[in-house]
């Protein structure tokens, strides 16, 4: 639901799930309106191509990705499913080995601190990021 700030009294109601249909209705008139329909969302996405397939590193997401988001648009759920399973295993694969060597993980472009309130906090170790190596097609 969503308040009023001051009255905190109930404007509107959202409801809905992310992968099919979310729906806003005014609690007040009854009207209700599609705010995201997955099926026309996903309908109308291109397939993103990388910049340059040589200048992406193996462990960067467009690459790890690139057969899960491939098969998610082409529909082809199964394919998505399997590729999503083998990077799975392959990362519980490469963990079993860092553990093996007493290896401890840490991110490659951030430090990861835990401050005295036991929060953490998320810092990148380099001053800019470079640009993306993924275009959309126009």
């Amino acid at each position: 639901k969503i308040f009023h700030s001051k009255t905190l009294m109930p404007v509107y109601e959202i409801y809905g799930q992310w992968d099919r249909t979310v729906m806003l209705k005014d609690v007040h008139s009854g009207k209700v309106t599609v705010l995201y329909n997955a099926k026309e969302t996903i309908s109308e996405l291109q397939t993103p191509a990388l910049k340059d397939p040589k200048g992406v590193l193996p462990t960067e997401s467009a690459s790890v990705w690139a057969d899960v988001s491939q098969a998610i648009l082409s529909r082809d759920w199964e394919r998505a499913r399997e590729a999503k399973r083998n990077i799975e295993e392959k990362e519980r694969k490469l963990r079993a080995e860092r553990n093996a060597r007493g290896e401890k993980w840490l991110p490659k472009y951030f430090k990861l601190e835990q401050t005295k309130d036991g929060e953490w906090e998320c810092c990148p170790k380099q001053r800019t990021v470079p640009p993306a190596p993924i275009v959309f097609p126009s």
